[in-house]
């Protein structure tokens, strides 16, 4: 055969082809988009519990404890991510409840609260946006100066009146800590 035969040839097969650009595209069926619905959705919860549980740490603070920094209703959340660093306000865990408090000393820490209600971290006084004067808590078992033991941190309340804090329970392992308040909104009080 000659080579132009062989290209007429194709040709008029490719011609009774039919064209597949030319066909409008099969509709997808109900069943199809809610099965990928249901995929896509699943990949959401997914994603949103994986930040929730090892990403960010969400509460809401309870009590005055923390004023002005946290007022009580607040929405706070923590970067689990991050390790508390001095003088950071964290969410952490004691006895069953979410607490929220200001890290004061970490591991090796020598905390010593004066007659004077002055804080000394390592004998030198603790430096603070707003002075907060520290009494220590009656009935407690905190002996000061304290030193702060390896993987432990010593957490204060903002409004030191309250001593539901290091002073009267102690320090707080770091396993226990969220981490940092990454974000606090105010849900009351505006």
């Amino acid at each position: 055969m000659e080579p132009e035969t062989k290209k007429e040839e194709t040709k008029a097969k490719e011609e009774c082809l039919p064209d597949k650009r030319k066909q409008p595209p099969k509709p997808v069926s109900t069943k199809r988009l809610a099965v990928y619905l249901m995929i896509k959705i699943l990949v959401i919860m997914i994603a949103v519990w994986v930040v929730l549980t090892f990403v960010l740490g969400v509460s809401i603070h309870r009590g005055n404890n923390m004023h002005p920094a946290v007022n009580d209703g607040d929405l706070v959340i923590s970067l689990r991510l991050q390790s508390p660093y001095l003088n950071a306000v964290v969410l952490y865990r004691h006895d069953g409840k979410n607490c929220t408090g200001r890290v004061v000393g970490l591991s090796g820490s020598v905390i010593d609260i004066t007659e004077h209600g002055e804080l000394l971290v390592d004998n030198a006084i603790a430096s603070e946006d707003i002075f907060y004067p520290t009494h220590k808590a009656k009935n407690s078992h905190i002996h000061f100066p304290y030193t702060v033991e390896d993987g432990r941190a010593f957490i204060l309340n903002d409004f030191r009146e309250d001593t539901n804090d290091s002073r009267n329970f102690g320090t707080v392992d770091l396993k226990d800590i969220d981490g940092p308040l990454l974000l606090v909104l105010r849900r009351r009080g505006f």
